[in-house]
């Protein structure tokens, strides 16, 4: 009797610990399964940021600066998400900014700001914090073609792009978003039945009965597809048209000339004429001088008739020190886009030609720069851009976008 009881209590003794091992060896294979599916993107004790339906506040350089409602980015991470041209200007103290049609300056300080050669007031402009330059990036969704919100509940801002697909739909019943879609994953947030979500396309996730969606507080996750009802629209994706290229015949503006002798000898498959109407008067900080006579506006008649297009050009003339002076500086370069946009629109161009010779080589980064600011004026009013590079004599077009 003595022996079976101790024959027993050895057992219980040997398999307690080997039940306890194996148990907490399921729990851990259980946690192994399930971990990833807990891991959210969430950044903890910060503001977190959603881009496009990502969140990228783990590549912020700065974090996002939020007071008085004005949300604030510093001018790195706009580099890195939003303008790779953003510059400081120092002889202005100023930031210029640009986008795709839009060139925007904003003095350290100020709220007054300038778009496209327009003043516009904002809430509050760019700041500097220590070292660091911060622009107010939800006060500048007509630059970058974005609208920016900010939950305080979360400490979320959500940026989206005006030219993207955007759809929303109700939720149907009370659920849980999930963070990943999987019924065993981590409840990232509750909705209740008539709340509202951004619906996310991902052709990956969005299936078996799972719908990829964003909260109004900014939340990302998934939810149950037979939770929510059928998809609103609000706007569809844009897309970019590109203007195709053709031959270009470069005319060299003569009053001797009339509209006869300058088609005579036009080459086959020509699409473009670029007559030389403008040039850089000298020594007058940008100013540009007309080559257009009343005769020129029959040439471009005739032109537009026969299928041809203008893309006139501007010559700086070979002036070294006069385009130095027009190139350097910020307003002086403004001052060449503005009226190469307003010649545009009078004379109902196509287009522009850059055609300038014997850039000092200390000026290359300001050509570059006069380009880059220039080509987002041209997208805005749906006129082409083309440089005729020293390499070659015939012209090279680039930057051929056409909205």
């Amino acid at each position: 009797m003595v022996k079976k009881k101790k024959r027993k209590n050895v057992i219980k003794h040997f398999t307690r610990p080997i039940i306890v091992l194996i148990a907490l060896a399921i729990i851990l294979i259980i946690l192994n399964i399930t971990n990833s599916n807990y891991v959210v993107d969430t950044v903890k004790n910060k503001t977190n940021l959603i881009i496009s339906n990502l969140n990228v506040t783990k590549d912020l350089k700065q974090d996002l600066y939020v007071q008085d409602g004005i949300i604030y980015m510093s001018t790195q991470d706009i580099y890195n998400f939003f303008d790779k041209t953003i510059m400081y200007d120092t002889a202005y103290n100023m930031l210029i900014t640009c986008s795709n049609e839009k060139v925007a300056s904003l003095p350290i300080g100020g709220n007054e700001i300038e778009i496209n050669n327009s003043n516009v007031k904002l809430k509050a402009g760019a700041i500097q914090k220590e070292d660091t330059y911060y622009v107010p990036i939800s006060e500048l969704g007509n630059v970058y073609n974005i609208e920016t919100n900010y939950s305080e509940e979360t400490n979320i801002v959500t940026i989206d792009y005006l030219n993207k697909e955007y759809a929303i739909s109700t939720v149907e019943k009370n659920t849980s978003i999930k963070y990943k879609p999987k019924q065993l994953s981590k409840t990232v947030a509750k909705v209740k039945e008539g709340e509202s979500v951004v619906v996310i396309k991902d052709a990956e996730n969005n299936k078996n009965n799972w719908t990829k969606v964003r909260t109004t507080s900014g939340i990302l996750g998934y939810i149950k597809t037979n939770k929510i009802g059928k998809s609103n629209y609000i706007r569809e994706e844009m897309e970019e048209n590109i203007k195709n290229e053709g031959k270009i015949t470069w005319n060299v503006f003569s009053s001797e000339y009339n509209i006869k002798d300058r088609t005579a000898t036009l080459p086959d498959g020509t699409k473009i004429l670029s007559p030389t109407f403008f040039n850089l008067k000298d020594e007058a900080k940008g100013k540009l001088n007309v080559l257009i006579e009343q005769n020129e506006n029959k040439y471009i008649n005739w032109a537009h008739k026969n299928g041809y297009e203008i893309w006139a050009s501007v010559s700086n003339r070979g002036y070294k020190n006069t385009t130095a002076d027009a190139l350097k500086d910020y307003k002086n370069r403004q001052y060449m886009i503005e009226q190469i946009v307003d010649y545009i629109i009078t004379y109902k161009l196509d287009g522009i030609n850059i055609s300038f010779t014997n850039v000092p080589e200390e000026n290359a980064q300001d050509f570059t720069r006069f380009l880059t600011e220039l080509q987002p004026c041209l997208n805005e009013i749906g006129a082409i851009l083309s440089v005729d590079t020293l390499e070659a004599s015939s012209g090279i077009v680039q930057c051929v976008y056409k909205k």
